[in-house]
């Protein structure tokens, strides 16, 4: 041993500077190679020098420490954040400053402040979450339009008083964190405004279109809506879902043509699915193809056999096509089927009711009642159906019942008050009817039956008053202002009464009672002429327009025409002494004393007790110069009326001239 460690030692002061300098070279190559394949080796032995430099000149001269990284962990996961490095986040990511990689080595003077997040003045060893900076930034409002990602907030790194170095926060803002919020928020604007964020942060995803969408159709915004979902469909053609409410979009603005070239399309995409069948048939229903509906509902009814609510629609779309049959099928399958056959039930009473199969009816509404019995439609249809079999007892009950459920429904009270004045109990029906306009003051029908009911009893004031609200709603409407003409004619305020008459017949109102109500009202008024205008227009006449017709023409010497009215009152009663008589006396009037005698010698013969017939008779006769037949007629007056004017004239005037001429035809002889 001792000779080797001389040998080594005589070796060593033996060895040539050449081979010094061999193993310097040798040295420096490898230093080099590794710089070139190991980097990172030198880089850390440069960094560690420099450190331990840095970290002498920080003790030993106390100068300011440098900062090299943070040790932070993130998502459960250890990660060095080097200086000018930044510290990327999401709104998934938790962190925490562990420590500070610094000259400081015991830390006891640096700290961390993580800015937007810290509320201390430590955060080391602090968890955070990405979530609550993302949310303030978005808050903000500070993101310019289209950016998704942002820098502005730092983790400052501090000794003592002073800042030793910044790391950056690059804060990642993704499509799903506007949704978030839009689906977090309960202001609709607000959703409406993160969601066209999102979009123009994501411009090829069609699921926030549709998102926005769907939002934009429960505000009622259906062009809107439709534009999304326009837009989701140019990023993804046959997008079931979005073509699906595309098409109850359309159904809903009423634009049915459109709904039915959706939901086709909808159909040829996937002929199986039962909803797109449904849709069409919807809209074809709307439109009133109800061929088609039935067609495109009975596909659904195939596809899925208890799809209820497509049986209902089907069995609706039967009644209207009258396939009344098919539709009471349909009905009974679902009351047979469904668990929920409410619908169902009603559906068969109302078919039932229609059909006048009053007993089916009154079945099914009770078997309603029994699962419904708060159901207010029941109660007053099933009043109907007994109304139908004639059991006023059950009708009423019924309809009381309807009442005491739903106090505030128009309609069953409307029903009540109308079955009530079926009864002739007005009092108890304006009762009702009175009750319907304070739940809703503009009903047209139970302010019309009011109106009709206050005439009816003479309650012309009433009358006048509901009448007057019908013609502001109606002013197209004649019946309303005949009626109103006769109100005010009762109440003797004829100029009114005459202009409602008038205004009736300007809107088209021709029946004759019209026509005579007018012509008496202008009669009133002094107006003969207008209102014989109006006697000559009612059709048929009767013997009493006729007669004022008559006795007018008379009256302005017009005999002819006088003569036909009295004709025509012949023609009514051909067997009535009367009706000859006035004949008679329109030819005495006018002089014709041939026609007068006809006429009056019929009506002796249709009323030989007719004292005044014989009077004129006898008048006609002394006229035409049958002083002896007039004799005889003044003679059957007196006797029938010993009272008679003309008789009580006639005859002594007639036996004076008979006894002048006995005396004249003495002389003679």
């Amino acid at each position: 041993m001792t000779i080797r460690h001389r040998e080594n030692q005589t070796i060593k002061k033996r060895a040539p500077i050449g081979k010094i300098l061999l193993v310097v070279i040798a040295f420096i190559l490898i230093c080099v190679l590794i710089y070139f394949f190991r980097p990172q080796t030198i880089r850390t032995f440069m960094f560690y020098g420099t450190r331990v430099k840095n970290t002498f000149s920080y003790y030993a001269l106390k100068e300011k420490p440098h900062f090299y990284y943070l040790a932070t962990e993130k998502n459960g996961h250890d990660i060095r954040v080097d200086a000018y490095e930044a510290l990327e986040l999401t709104y998934r990511d938790e962190f925490a400053v562990k420590s500070v990689g610094s000259d400081d080595l015991t830390g006891k003077y640096t700290t961390v402040n993580v800015e937007g997040l810290g509320q201390g003045n430590n955060d080391i060893g602090i968890l955070f979450q990405g979530v609550n900076l993302v949310n303030k930034i978005m808050l903000s409002g500070s993101m310019k339009q289209g950016s998704t990602e942002i820098s502005d907030y730092k983790i400052r790194v501090n000794y003592k008083n002073d800042v030793i170095a910044v790391v950056a926060l690059k804060v990642i803002i993704t499509p799903q964190d506007w949704l978030r919020f839009a689906k977090d928020s309960t202001n609709v604007k607000e959703q409406i405004d993160y969601l066209k964020k999102a979009i123009a942060a994501s411009k090829q995803d069609a699921g926030l279109h549709k998102i926005l969408a769907g939002i934009y159709a429960r505000q009622g915004r259906l062009d809107d809506a439709i534009g999304q979902y326009k837009e989701a469909l140019s990023l993804s053609p046959n997008d079931t879902v979005a073509l699906e409410e595309l098409a109850k979009c359309y159904i809903k603005k009423k634009e049915y043509d459109n709904a039915i070239e959706i939901s086709r399309k909808l159909v040829k995409i996937n002929p199986r699915q039962a909803q797109s069948y449904i849709t069409l048939g919807f809209a074809l229903a709307e439109k009133g193809s109800w061929k088609q509906a039935i067609e495109n509902y009975s596909e659904v009814v195939r596809i899925e056999p208890d799809n209820y609510a497509a049986r209902y629609k089907l069995g609706e779309a039967y009644e209207k096509e009258k396939m009344t049959t098919q539709a009471i099928e349909q009905y009974k399958y679902i009351a047979g089927h469904s668990a929920d056959a409410d619908l169902a039930l009603l559906a068969l009473g109302d078919v039932s009711l229609k059909l006048g199969k009053y007993d089916d009816a009154i079945k099914y509404y009770t078997e309603l009642i029994k699962n419904k019995p708060q159901l207010v439609a029941a109660y007053a249809n099933l009043a109907s159906a007994y109304a139908g079999r004639g059991k006023s007892k059950e009708e009423m009950e019924n309809l009381k019942k309807a009442v005491s459920l739903s106090p505030n429904d128009p309609v069953v009270r409307f029903n009540l008050g109308a079955a009530y004045e079926k009864r002739k109990m007005d009092a108890e029906a304006l009762n009702e009817y009175e009750q319907v306009l304070k739940i809703n003051p503009e009903d047209a029908d139970a302010v019309g039956r009011i109106a009709e009911l206050s005439l009816k009893n003479k309650k012309f004031d009433q009358a006048v008053k509901y009448y007057e609200r019908l013609a502001a709603k109606f002013p197209q409407k004649p019946s309303i202002f005949v009626s109103l003409g006769f109100a005010y004619g009762e109440l003797k305020k004829y100029a009114v009464s005459a202009e409602n008459y008038e205004k009736a017949l300007k809107l088209g109102a021709k029946h004759a009672t019209l026509h005579y109500n007018l012509a008496y009202t202008y009669i009133q008024l002094g107006r003969e002429r207008e209102a014989i205008a109006h006697y000559e227009k009612i059709s048929p006449q009767t013997k009493q327009t006729l007669s004022i017709l008559a006795q007018y023409y008379l009256k302005e010497k017009k005999y002819k025409k006088a003569i036909g009215y009295f004709q025509d009152i012949v023609k009514l009663e051909p067997k009535k002494s009367s009706s000859y008589s006035s004949l008679g006396y329109a030819y005495t009037t006018s002089g014709n004393w041939d026609m007068a005698i006809e006429n009056y010698l019929i009506a002796v013969k249709y009323d030989q007790d007719d004292s005044e017939v014989y009077a004129n008779l006898g008048e006609a006769y002394e006229k035409k110069g049958l002083y002896e037949e007039a004799l005889k007629a003044y003679t059957s007056a007196y006797e029938l009326n010993p009272e008679s004017a003309k008789a009580a004239r006639g005859i002594p005037r007639l036996k004076i001239h008979f006894l002048q001429k006995e005396k004249q035809k003495q002389t003679k002889e």
